[in-house]
Parts: structure tokens; sequence; C-alpha cells
């Protein structure tokens, strides 16, 4: 895990406790399982099924011997499909030496083990963690088995390693396909369709275009999806900031925001929670950018956490992570391995604007 302590004077002694060290401002991302469900133990191949409704009843009839009938109860089954990631990280310490984080190391013949040192504790550990909060968002929402980089038709962006995301089906791509097979449940944002950042941004900032993009989703989403008190409406943080200055604009009116937790916002409209994931808005940039232009960066989801799975085969969400020290080749090991999955419950109890 490379972090650049390079670019920190060493000598100077204004850093002596790595504790002390400012990072550049690091995002918090929110707990994933705040809008979907976690399911754990889950083996490849397995079924979800969820029951709907019984079938009409009540006929016109009457009298004796009545004419009796089995019930007739839909549901759907979905199969779980599962995909392998892993953290593989090596550390060498003489690479910190000539660094502020010498301050952080052991001494002597133990310079080599930073397991359980103020670097390892207090800078290393907390990057990590952080890391792979980001890549559970990254794999549950953006994940595509058949990611491909821009120059390959795709919408990935250039740079990016594609093992990051092909490991399975994102939530993302499993609303589009939902989406495209039941269009009355998907509300097309044509600001994401302009050629350039700008463009994209002035589209969506046109008086009445953020609201009647939220009033056509809550307009024509199914109803039973509010039938859950957990629904409410996702978007990111760019369509927000569009909706909340549209209602300001054109009702007159201001939507309030709190803070629900680190990295994540709620506000409400029409009645309807309304959640705001910066998180989707950074991983957009970071991923799905061609240097002109974003891919989508205008998103809503009206849906609940209890229709929206991500599963693992551990035992928990998060794999135990294996960390030694090599006393032979004197280097730092980290090392964790699990599969993971996402499913949606029932189709229907989604809308989705993009």
């Amino acid at each position: 895990m490379a972090i650049p302590f390079s670019q920190f004077t060493v000598d100077n002694g204004a850093i002596r406790d790595l504790r002390e060290l400012l990072f550049d401002t690091l995002f918090n991302d929110p707990d994933i399982e705040l809008v979907v469900s976690s399911e754990t133990g889950v083996v490849n191949g397995k079924k979800l099924g969820r029951l709907h409704s019984m079938g009409d009843v009540g006929k016109n009839r009457k009298g004796c011997k009545p004419k009796y009938e089995k019930p007739v109860i839909t549901g759907t089954e979905k199969e779980w499909a599962l995909g392998p990631w892993q953290i593989p990280l090596e550390i060498c310490y003489d690479e910190l030496e000539n660094t502020v984080a010498k301050y952080g190391m052991n001494s002597g013949t133990a310079i080599g083990n930073l397991i359980d040192t103020p670097y390892w504790d207090h800078v290393l550990m907390p990057l990590l963690e952080r890391a792979i909060v980001e890549m559970f968002w990254r794999i549950v929402w953006f994940g595509d088995k058949d990611a491909k980089n821009i120059t390959n038709g795709g919408i990935i962006t250039e740079t990016v390693d594609l093992e990051l995301l092909n490991m399975c089906d994102g939530l993302f791509k499993q609303l589009k396909g939902i989406a495209s097979a039941n269009p009355g449940q998907f509300t097309a944002i044509a600001a994401n369709e302009e050629s350039t950042y700008a463009a994209q941004k002035a589209a969506i900032r046109v008086p009445g275009v953020a609201i009647g993009i939220v009033d056509e989703m809550l307009s024509d989403c199914d109803s039973r999806i509010f039938d859950d008190e957990q629904a409410a409406i996702y978007m990111t943080n760019g369509l927000f900031k569009a909706l909340r200055n549209d209602v300001k604009k054109v009702q007159n009116l201001h939507l309030e925001v709190s803070q629900i937790c680190s990295g994540i916002q709620m506000s409400e409209y029409d009645g309807h929670p309304l959640i705001i994931l910066d998180v989707w808005d950074r991983l957009i940039k970071k991923f799905e950018n061609d240097g002109t232009k974003l891919n989508a960066p205008y998103r809503a989801l009206i849906s609940t956490p209890n229709n929206l799975f991500v599963g693992t085969d551990d035992k928990q969400r998060v794999a135990d992570l294996s960390v030694h020290f090599d006393d032979t080749d004197r280097m730092n090991y980290i090392f964790a391995q699990s599969n993971i999955g996402t499913l949606v419950g029932e189709d229907a109890l989604t809308h989705l604007a993009m």
C-alpha cells in the first residue's frame, strides 16, 4: 500500500507522532447497510425466494356445495451469483526509513516488523479500513462482470483496472436491466446525455428539471414501495443540489438537510425520506469518467434496503484480515479474500432514474 510519506519533511522535527499527521481530506463513506441488506453465509447458486401476493378471490357464486379451488400465490426466485475478491498487500520497512513514517517504526533488529507500531495502528490500518469500505460501495453498486474501458466500447475510465469491478454484477447493472425490461420503472434524465461536464451541470439546473424528475419518479413508481417504512428516494449529491435549488427557485421552499451519519445526509421531499449519497458521485467521477463528461452523474432510485441485497459466503460481511511479518524476507503481509454478489428481490419494487 503506497503512502506518499516522502512528500513530508523528515528532519525539521515538526512531526514526530504520526497521530499528529494531517492527511488530505478523506471521505468517510456511509455504512452500506443503510441502503442494502447484507446476507452472510450465502452459497453460490443459492436461491432467494420472495412471495408477493395471492391471486384474486371472491367470485359471483352462491348456494350450497361451493366449488373449492387452490389458492394461487405468486412470487419470484432469484439466484445468487458470487464472484471472488482479494486484498493482497505487502509492505517493506525500507520504503519508510527516510520519511516521516520512521517516527512510528521500531528500531534495531525489529525495524522490519511494522505490526502494532504507531505507523501500523494509526496510519496504515485506518486507511485500509476506509479503502475496504469504498471497495464494498464500488462492487455492490458499480460492479459489472462485463466491464470494459472506454476505448473498448465500455463506460469505465480508461486508467481503471477492470479487476476492481468485474467480480460480480452490481445493483446499478441489475436495476438498468430491470428498467430496460419494464420502461414504466425508469425515468430518463436528459442532462446525463450532454457532451461535457459543464453542459451536464447546466442542463440539470434548468428551472423545473430536477423537480420534474423526482415528481415523475414518484408518480410512476409502485406505491407498495412506500409500504415499507425504510423505503426512500436515494440520489446522487449532484442531483440533490439541483433539486434543492429548484425547490427554492420554483416553489420558494427550502429543503432541510440533516447529517444522519458520517458521509450520508437526509432530507425529505413530498413527504418521503430522501437519502443523499455523495459516495455515488465520487465513484462515478473515479470509475465512469471519459475525461470530457461523466457517465450518468445524476441518478436516483426509489426502493428500500429490504429489497436490495448484497451477499457473501463469509460468516461476516467483511472477511478476516490475515496479517503477519515474515522473519526471513523481512516483509509485512496483509491478505483477505471472500466472494460477493448482489440481488434485487422484487423487480417491481424499484424505480430508477438516470
